[in-house]
């Protein structure tokens, strides 16, 4: 199947029935590879217009190709015209991990590659609406950078509100997903607790499905919470209680908390839970009784990691330095419309003066490991996020998340940059610190690279550290 090519940017196959093993393994041909490598387009997108069923074989066949031709010309792969029921039928057939973009209409993904037709005057908007905030604040941006202002909304009810003043938008976005941009989420964060979950019935294949070194880097950042959600459990075997008292003894050696909330007593071994009861992990009925519990709310204002060893850059680290200031100075100031002056750079522990300074850091480890953070003014913080929370919010908690989802973008621009170069990371989620005290004990004994430059007036300090 030939693909057509929108505008120069994007080649589209368009499968027509079934798309299942048999019919997916005929489809890209390789002449039709050749073909699209000739076009150098931005992306290649399969679209569901005429799909009536699909199943994870058949789009995983097409995503082998697919991904032969992302590596080969660096172009972004996904699926477009689809509706609500297929759009969620691919975050369950890829249980919520998708390496590929969607887009819900052809539209939408000329949007993104810079091919829509041209604006007029006062047709330069666009609504934007994701139920995940990540994605919300990615697109928001890669839309902004495209030359459109984005209007942000934080709600499904506001997002149909608003639809309905189509005048107003050259496009509304939602049921969209950045796959190119996305990082591997293992868990989600409430404030700066992270929450994990879980399902099924739980033996030692828990050790497999779990990922320690996401877990080992979000202590390295500074959390200190662990919420591991088991309300979709149905019990546990003698493999997984060791495996949880295995990672509640590590994790104490940072002064981390674990907490296992919903689990069905009535179903699991007392003795079972006896031993993890020992091993320091607590248990909870609901959420509720989780974030309301004293011991709890003491931790859940943050706190420094506790360092079992101090660690040292490495050359490979230091090396890729410009690609983490690159992508961080690069969206700050498309963000701030402000230009960036780079004052000094220094190999030093962290540190940081004036007044009303916020701060978030994520980890990263792979091929190369350590640790970005971004520290600012809270004035500055207010320009940089006013386009993630749609105004100049002084609300701090709203302000703290915002600046999280920057410093995540960051990272995720990052991962893409390094990826091109044949380095492979991930990343953690982001934390954010209540004071800059907070962060200057997580980074207590660390040499780093420092960074500082200035918005206008405003301070800004980039730090890569082990």
């Amino acid at each position: 199947m030939r693909p057509i090519v929108k505008k120069q940017r994007i080649a589209i196959f368009t499968p027509q029935g079934f798309l299942d093993g048999n019919s997916a393994s005929g489809l890209i041909t390789m002449q039709d590879m050749d073909v699209t490598r000739s076009t150098g387009v931005q992306m290649i997108l399969i679209s569901m217009k005429k799909v009536i069923f699909f199943n994870k074989n058949g789009v995983t066949i097409l995503l082998d190709t697919l991904v032969k031709l992302q590596k080969e010309m660096k172009a972004t792969i996904g699926f477009c015209d689809y509706n609500r029921k297929q759009y969620e039928a691919f975050f369950n057939l890829f249980e919520g991990d998708i390496p590929f973009s969607l887009f819900k209409t052809l539209d939408i993904a000329m949007l993104f590659a810079g091919g829509l037709n041209a604006k007029e005057e006062g047709s330069d908007n666009v609504l934007v609406y994701n139920e995940d905030s990540t994605q919300r604040s990615m697109q928001a941006i890669e839309i902004f950078d495209r030359g459109y202002n984005p209007v942000v909304v934080q709600t499904r009810e506001d997002f149909n509100t608003k639809a309905q003043e189509s005048e107003q938008f050259v496009e509304a976005v939602d049921i969209t997903y950045l796959g190119f941009m996305g990082s591997k989420i293992a868990a989600k964060t409430r404030g700066n607790c992270i929450v994990y979950y879980l399902k099924g019935f739980l033996d030692g294949s828990v050790t497999e499905q779990f990922d320690v070194m996401y877990h080992q880097n979000s202590l390295k950042v500074g959390f200190q919470l662990f919420m591991f959600d088991a309300t979709r459990v149905s019990s546990l075997n003698i493999h997984a209680a060791n495996f949880f008292s295995r990672l509640s003894t590590a994790g104490a050696e940072y002064g981390a908390l674990i907490a296992i909330v919903g689990l069905d007593m009535e179903k699991t071994p007392k003795a079972f839970v006896e031993e993890l009861e020992d091993a320091g992990i607590m248990f909870f009925e609901s959420e509720t009784d989780f974030l309301t519990d004293e011991i709890v709310r003491s931790m859940a204002g943050g706190g420094s990691a506790v360092k079992k060893e101090k660690s040292k850059l490495t050359k490979p680290v230091v090396a890729r330095l410009p690609v983490f200031v690159e992508a961080a100075m690069g969206t700050l100031q498309m963000m701030t419309n402000m230009i960036a002056l780079k004052e000094s750079m220094k190999i030093q522990p962290f540190s940081a003066a004036g007044k009303d300074l916020m701060a978030s850091s994520v980890a990263f480890y792979g091929d190369i490991e350590g640790m970005v953070t971004l520290v600012m003014p809270k004035k500055l913080v207010q320009k940089s996020c006013m386009l993630l929370v749609g105004e100049e919010s002084d609300d701090e908690e709203v302000l703290s998340d915002a600046l999280s989802e920057l410093v995540n973008i960051v990272a995720g621009k990052s991962k893409t940059m390094l990826q091109e170069a044949g380095v492979n990371i991930n990343i953690t989620l982001p934390r954010s610190y209540t004071s800059i005290e907070d962060l200057g004990a997580t980074l207590e004994g660390l040499q780093g690279v420092q960074v500082s430059f200035s918005f206008d007036d405003y301070p800004f300090t980039f730090y890569l550290s082990p």
